[in-house]
Parts: structure tokens; C-alpha cells; sequence
């Protein structure tokens, strides 16, 4: 088991790819709508008990909340659902149809990049977005399909370990545990949620792997889903190191370009939650305001900056499987024996 590619030529001419080709730039922020490339902040202005009760409340419940304080679990329930039940339905629905959107424009940059990477290799001089959506539109289901295989046991796995440790901590709940007993039954069920979490995640990265050999053979050698997962396992199996190796590699430049991508959000954050806390949350507002104002200025370049980067690294993983299959399907010629000349 050896490295059979010249990884430094592929991780330059992934590099000229990627500048030359800058149509691919939007395919690659495309691609980083459906991974879990969205940044979330939370500033939770809090309340400061210390300090004579500060905040203008005066120690008083919120008249919203206040309604509900004699109220039961499912009085509440009802009562919320009851008043705001169109309201959180259609919440709900634009979520889940903001799902789906950003998941086939993800699944739609994938794809895209693959095939504009596998173009760009095989001497393609210019490329149209137009062009490229075209011809990775028959792609859509069967990376759709890819993905759900590979995806729906582990999703199974995490609920049916959920629903069993709940179950089981309801279960000691309920039959009269309490004290240090209890204590021990949730600490256990919590080493093995951790333990489990942790194989599931080694697992995931080996599927990862498997799942971007199949993605590429499906793209570059237009296979179905099935064929497509034999042959990314037939391409691993065959070069295990070097899909290591390049994981490796491509973790490392990628933790860190995104650190330095992210340095102008932690500036940005860092001084706002400091300006929270010192002002003990009596006037939050304005720093919040000027921090989603630098932040929606920062916004389009790091869609920008994350879209090169997710262009750089497709094109790297493509250009790998396309030097691994040319090896892989390379032709064995017999070897030939030397026979010395007779006088």
C-alpha cells in the first residue's frame, strides 16, 4: 500500500484550476449551501441580577410570559399553540422549503464542480455557468440518491440512540431511583452516548471518503447509484493511503484558510459581547446593530473566500480520483523476458 500520485502536481494544477476557471468560484458557494458551512451567532442580552436589578424590569416578569406562570406544562402548550399556531406552522413551512432549496443549490454546486474540474482536466480552455448547470442537471437524483444511502443509517443510528437513552433515563427515573443511584444511571447512559458518538464519527469519515470517490465516479464516469458506490469503493480499496494522505492535507489548508477567514468575524464579535457585558445589558442594542451591519458588509466576501475554498478542494479530490482511476485502469502489459543473444 503506497501513494501511486504525485500529490504536489495536484494540489497546483488544483490551484491553476481554480483561478483560471473563477465561474467555478459559484458553483463552490453553491456547493457550501448544503453542508454545514453557515455561521450562527447568538447574543443573548441575559439579565443581570447583581448590581440593584439594573435593566429597567425592575424584577418583574414580562407581561408575556407572566400569563403563563400558574399554568401547567400542557395549559401552556395549548395555549401558545392555540394563539400562534399559524404563525409557527408557517415558520415551519418557510423553513422546510428553505431546506430544500438550499439542498439541491448544494447538491446542484457539487456536481457542478465535478464536472467543471473534470472539463477543466480534460483541456477545456473556457467554461459558462449556463453550460455547466445544463449538463449536471441529469446528476440530481442519483447524488440524491447517493446521499441518502449513505446518510439514513447514520441519521436511524443517532435517533434510535437517542430515543433508547431517553427511554432508559425515563425508565430509572420512574422506577424510584433517585440520589447518587440516578446520578450514576445518567452519567453511564452519558459515557455511552459519548462512545458511541465517537465510533459513529470515526465511521462517518470513512463513508465521507467512500461517498467522494462514489460522487465523482458517478459525475466523471456517468454511472448509476449503485455502480457509482462499487466503483468509489473499488478506487478507495485500491489507494487507501493516498485518499488519507490528501483528507490530511486538504484538512489542514482548509482549518487554515477558514481561521483566517473567520479572524474579521471574531473581530467583529469579540468587542460586541465585551460592549454587552460591560453595559450589563442596558443598552445592548446598539452594539448588536453596528455588529449585524459589519457583518452583513463581510457577508459577500466570505461567501466569496469560502466558495474559492470549497472550489480549491473539490477540485483536489477530483483531480485525485481522475489520477487513481487512469492508474487503476491502466493496462497491465505482460512482462517479457530478456534472452541473452547466442553466438
Amino acid at each position: 500500500m503506497n501513494i501511486k500520485v504525485d500529490i504536489g502536481k495536484i494540489l497546483t494544477k488544483a490551484w491553476q484550476i481554480t483561478w483560471k476557471f473563477k465561474v467555478l468560484w459559484i458553483f463552490g458557494i453553491l456547493a457550501g449551501c448544503g453542508g454545514a458551512n453557515s455561521n450562527r451567532f447568538n447574543y443573548n442580552g441575559g439579565s443581570n441580577s447583581g448590581g440593584g436589578g439594573s435593566g429597567g424590569s425592575n424584577g418583574q416578569m414580562p407581561e408575556f410570559f407572566r400569563q403563563f406562570q400558574n399554568m401547567q406544562p400542557e395549559q401552556v402548550f395549548r395555549n401558545v399553540w392555540g394563539q400562534y399556531m399559524a404563525i409557527i406552522a408557517g415558520v415551519l413551512l418557510i423553513l422546510c422549503v428553505l431546506w430544500v432549496v438550499f439542498y439541491f443549490l448544494g447538491v446542484m454546486g457539487k456536481i457542478g464542480l465535478i464536472k467543471g474540474v473534470g472539463k477543466a482536466d480534460g483541456g477545456a480552455e473556457s467554461m459558462r455557468f449556463g453550460e455547466i448547470w445544463t449538463e449536471s442537471m441529469p446528476y440530481f437524483w442519483r447524488m440524491f440518491g447517493l446521499n441518502l444511502i449513505i446518510s439514513l443509517p447514520f441519521f436511524l443510528l443517532v435517533v434510535i440512540l437517542i430515543g433508547g437513552l431517553a427511554l432508559a433515563g425515563f425508565t430509572a427515573y420512574g422506577s424510584g431511583v433517585s440520589g447518587g443511584g440516578l446520578a450514576a444511571v445518567f452519567i453511564g447512559l452519558g459515557g455511552i452516548f459519548f462512545a458511541v458518538i465517537c465510533v459513529v464519527s470515526i465511521l462517518s469519515l470513512i463513508i465521507g471518503m467512500l461517498a467522494e470517490q462514489a460522487q465523482n465516479a458517478i459525475v466523471l464516469e456517468n454511472l448509476g447509484i449503485l455502480a457509482g458506490f462499487s466503483r468509489g469503493w473499488q478506487v478507495l480499496k485500491a489507494n487507501v493511503l493516498t485518499v488519507i494522505v490528501m483528507a490530511i492535507i486538504l484538512g489542514i489548508i482548509g482549518g487554515i484558510i477558514g481561521l483566517v477567514i473567520a479572524i474579521p468575524i471574531l473581530l467583529i464579535a469579540v468587542p460586541t459581547v465585551i460592549s454587552v457585558v460591560a453595559t450589563q445589558a442596558t443598552n445592548f442594542i446598539v452594539p448588536l446593530l453596528i455588529a449585524g451591519g459589519c457583518f452583513v458588509i463581510y457577508l459577500p466576501v466570505l461567501l466569496l473566500l469560502s466558495g474559492i475554498l470549497m472550489t480549491y478542494t473539490q477540485s483536489v479530490w477530483t483531480l485525485t480520483y481522475r489520477r487513481m482511476t487512469e492508474l487503476l485502469d491502466a493496462p497491465v502489459l505482460p512482462k517479457t523476458e530478456v534472452v541473452p543473444a547466442t553466438e
